[in-house]
């Protein structure tokens, strides 16, 4: 019988040094200054990397890991599929509704746009900035993988990774560091619901199972 989901440090250091740490540097600084600070250190090899590193926070990414899940194990799969559903309305909400039209960086720096370092093939947009849904995704699928994982150097490499997606979406001008930090929230909250509500079924042994275990 599988045990419950355990989280090591990671969980601390991620709680310590990236919600607080980011989070005080945001309430510090001007709208934008993040967005100034790592648009000055593109080089040809990150333009490269960023670029296509970005595409790890799209749905698809979470649609392949919960068809996985849907296999080999039930729980893990519910938890999942609530986890992705409710990133998807917490996104939804504050994009499309509260936040519906809040500018982007290329909008936002329109009067100084000579003075931006763009990735060549990158579309940007100009508007619904807030928050970023590709770290949003990106953090659903991080945190929830950090979850089930009981290596410590595993979580830190997912962490690492799932970091990078954000830091992505402030590199191509696609978002503010307020974006990518509030949808690092709102995939981590989604997991924990997710958890949350299936806490009940965690060790129910029809639910270890999966498609490929009947």
């Amino acid at each position: 019988m599988q045990s419950k989901p355990h989280v090591y440090f990671i969980v601390q250091l991620f709680t310590a040094v990236y919600l607080f740490a980011f989070g005080v540097y945001l309430m510090m600084s001007n709208h934008g200054d993040f967005v100034l600070l790592v648009n000055e250190y593109h080089t040809p090899f990150w333009d490269v990397f960023f670029k296509y590193w970005t595409y790890l926070g799209d749905g698809v990414m979470l649609g392949v890991v919960a068809l996985i899940m849907l296999f080999i194990n039930y729980y893990r799969f519910f938890a999942f599929l609530i986890a992705i559903g409710f990133q998807t309305v917490f996104v939804h909400i504050f994009k499309q509704w509260l936040y519906a039209g809040e500018p982007r960086p290329k909008t936002f720096f329109a009067d100084s746009l000579d003075q931006l370092n763009f990735v060549e093939g990158v579309v940007v947009r100009g508007f619904d900035s807030f928050p970023s849904g590709h770290t949003a995704s990106a953090f659903t699928l991080g945190f929830f993988l950090i979850m089930i994982c009981k290596n410590k150097w595993t979580q830190v490499l997912i962490l690492v990774a799932t970091i990078l997606v954000g830091i992505s979406r402030v590199y191509i001008l696609q978002h503010f560091g307020r974006d990518i930090f509030f949808g690092a929230i709102f995939g981590i909250i989604s997991v924990l619901l997710g958890f949350y509500l299936m806490r009940n079924k965690a060790d129910s042994p029809k639910l270890q199972k999966g498609l490929l275990k009947r």
